[in-house]
């Protein structure tokens, strides 16, 4: 099994645009070959919301190839070019991606 976690924080004034990507995140992943589950968690503090989307995969190759799909290569292409043209607006969240593959317990302790 593999897990992608996209993490997202902003300031509260935000948070509708957070919402409108994880939103777009989860419409592109309906009936998707591997997906197991998709998960959103959510954290406030202050000013400050954290959403937490964890995707769990079959394969890692099977993650891949979802990310790999024209439509997002081409999304980012294309907030590159706005952003070395200028004309982008200011990022407003942080992104964090943490990636993790399933081992066995059991095969962990045999090395002890």
């Amino acid at each position: 099994m593999f897990i992608n976690q996209a993490q997202f924080e902003g300031d509260k004034f935000n948070e509708d645009k957070i919402i409108v990507k994880i939103k777009n995140t989860i419409d592109q992943t309906k009936d998707v070959q591997g997906l197991l589950a998709l998960e959103c968690w959510k954290k406030e503090s202050n000013d400050l919301v954290e959403y937490v989307l964890v995707t769990k995969w079959t394969t890692k190759k099977e993650f891949i190839t979802w990310l790999s799909r024209e439509e997002h290569v081409n999304e980012h292409k294309e907030m590159n070019k706005q952003k070395k043209q200028g004309i982008s607006e200011k990022s407003i969240l942080k992104k964090t991606i943490l990636q993790y593959e399933a081992v066995e317990v059991t095969e962990l302790l045999k090395n002890l």
